[in-house]
């Protein structure tokens, strides 16, 4: 079904010509029996061939339309879970939960949303969450209002010396080298 659906509407010569090759005998053999007979015959095969290629066309323009609509269809709903599972990551970065969490609330299996995010982000589910997590806290480390250990918290980490090493990891110093760069730019 597939190479029919790639097929473009055939051309007008391109059908006629076997169309021809198989009417032509019968003509032939009918040729002289009435007067007009032929020229009768030769204006119902025209008809027929007419009926016929705007047959094949129309079946290859609704194939084609239905193929394309199945195409946006699921380029639609592919890019509504990814904006669902960014909107979840911005609500609830602060909160301790997984990507099981988000793909139970969004019906897929984690594969499935892992590949959606890294098609149309670029990045991983965890990466994007690290990533959410990390620039939060970077404002809050600017503020030096809360211990790193508070904003580790704040930012959804359970544990402060995981949050230092993805801090370290995604920025290339720690929480508090960070917030002592920040507080010696700002004062």
């Amino acid at each position: 079904m597939q190479s029919v659906l790639k097929l473009s509407p055939p051309s007008a010569p391109a059908l006629k010509s076997p169309y021809i090759q198989i009417t032509n005998p019968k003509l032939q053999q009918d040729a002289g029996k009435l007067p007009y007979q032929e020229q009768a015959y030769r204006i119902e095969l025209e008809e027929l061939y007419h009926f016929i290629y705007q047959s094949i066309t129309s079946a290859l323009q609704e194939a084609k339309q239905q193929t394309d609509f199945n195409y946006w269809y699921s380029k639609d709903r592919n890019q509504r879970k990814v904006e669902e599972a960014l909107s979840y990551i911005d609500e609830h970065f602060h909160e301790d939960f997984g990507l099981e969490q988000v793909t139970d609330i969004m019906h897929c299996s984690s594969t499935y949303l892992n590949r959606l995010l890294k098609q149309h982000t670029g990045s991983t589910f965890y990466n994007l969450l690290t990533q959410k997590r990390i620039e939060h806290s970077k404002q809050l480390l600017a503020l030096d209002y809360q211990t790193v250990c508070e904003i580790s918290s704040m930012v959804g980490y359970t544990n402060v010396h995981s949050f230092i090493r993805a801090f370290k990891r995604s920025v290339g110093i720690t929480p508090g080298q960070f917030r002592e760069s920040s507080l010696a730019h700002s004062g």
